[in-house]
């Protein structure tokens, strides 16, 4: 495993791979600075692998990971399909545990969460590897990379969690790479944070099992999940999973688990954006889930295995949206497409913007005591 120490020059480096600009890039870069000393970030040393939790051994030297929805059977030597986890002579270990291949100070909204504490900043965190293959995946130098190949960091988790509150840092969050791969860290982590006054935040594909998931929401206080389609023939041929249903699943139980649950999509031209597709989703989230249920519309960037593909048009985003509300959904949010109506959100019941945005950055936040400052209906979420 590569670990380096990583300068201005590598970050930047990084942050444009995940498509922000230069000059965000250096904000970026000087708040983390402050935040986070450089011996919390990088010591150039090398950690070991350690023992998975959520896994079978078998006589005949074999495991089977009970992390995800894969339920994979692993012969010795052979990895995941998430590239992070390996039958290492019939015992089950995981790579890359506390050292990530990105650290981040990132608005909470990028998560997406638009009704978690508006206007805040939080620590993301991110460790190499995906147990899905999307095809158009917009993190994919670090998704579709294990832990073994990805450029890491080490840090200080305490001196990093003690630090992010001293700079107002409202938690950290688990994002850009599929959050439960490396759950054995991101708990511990997790439980960390909120151990010093911190939130703890998910971004998920939701193709986990049952009793990790359940382990992990005990330490979590909001979870985003992505819905990513509502065909079984598209998860097979696009995420690399055999169907959507543990998906939704997924976001039953962490509704029925009490946290905060946001769904994002990222519509994909051709791929996902048909009427029926969306409807579908719409109508599922607001007979399951429950009409205040927020649902992020995301823009497609052409990238990964569909470069050939076109950004999504405005148009599309719009027609989603008015799909979703027509199914009766309150909160429908255009995401990464700014400015833009779809950035705000509106009382439930006089349909007044509460929240101002210009896409991640909240411009007015009116909601008082997270209630309409016109009419005094209550609008969900995390307020404080």
């Amino acid at each position: 495993m590569l670990t380096v120490t990583v300068g201005r020059r590598e970050f930047l480096r990084r942050m444009s791979r995940l498509g922000v600009a230069t000059a965000s890039a250096s904000l970026v870069w000087k708040a983390l600075e402050a935040a986070l000393p450089r011996e919390a970030l990088a010591k150039g040393k090398r950690l070991p692998p350690v023992e998975a939790e959520y896994y079978t051994k078998h006589s005949d030297g074999t495991v089977t990971c009970g992390l995800c929805r894969h339920a994979e059977q692993l012969f010795k030597g052979q990895a995941g399909k998430c590239k992070a986890r390996v039958n290492l002579g019939g015992t089950l270990k995981t790579y890359g545990c506390g050292q990530p291949c990105v650290l981040n100070v990132d608005p909470i909204e990028k998560n997406p969460l638009n009704h978690v504490l508006p206007g805040q900043k939080v620590l993301a965190i991110a460790h190499g590897g995906c147990n899905f293959v999307c095809h158009y995946c917009q993190n994919w130098q670090f998704s579709q990379e294990g832990p073994d190949k990805t450029d890491n960091l080490d840090f200080n988790e305490r001196q990093s969690l003690d630090l992010a509150r001293s700079k107002s840092l409202v938690g950290v969050v688990f994002t850009y790479t599929e959050g439960t791969t490396h759950i054995e860290f991101n708990k511990k982590f997790a439980q960390a944070a909120r151990g010093v006054g911190l939130r703890a935040f998910l971004c998920t594909n939701g193709y986990v099992q049952k009793k990790p998931l359940d382990d992990f929401l005990k330490m979590l206080d909001a979870v985003t999940i992505t819905v990513k389609g509502f065909r079984d023939q598209f998860y097979d041929d696009c995420i690399g999973a055999k169907s959507y249903k543990p998906v939704l699943e997924c976001c039953e139980a962490v509704k029925a688990a009490g946290k905060w649950l946001e769904v994002a999509t990222l519509i994909v031209p051709t791929m996902n954006d048909s009427d029926g597709e969306l409807r579908a989703i719409a109508q599922w989230m607001a007979r399951q889930l429950g009409p205040q249920t927020p649902w992020h519309l995301q823009r497609f960037s052409p990238q990964f295995k569909l470069k050939n593909l076109p950004e999504t048009p405005a148009r599309t985003l719009e027609r989603a949206r008015k799909i979703g509300l027509d199914a009766g959904l309150k909160f429908v949010y255009i995401t990464n497409l700014a400015p833009h109506e779809g950035n705000h959100t509106y009382c439930p019941r006089c349909a007044k913007p509460v929240i101002k945005r210009v896409g991640l950055k909240v411009l007015e936040n009116g909601l008082r005591g997270g209630q309409c400052p016109s009419c005094s209906t209550p609008t969900p979420g995390v307020w404080a």
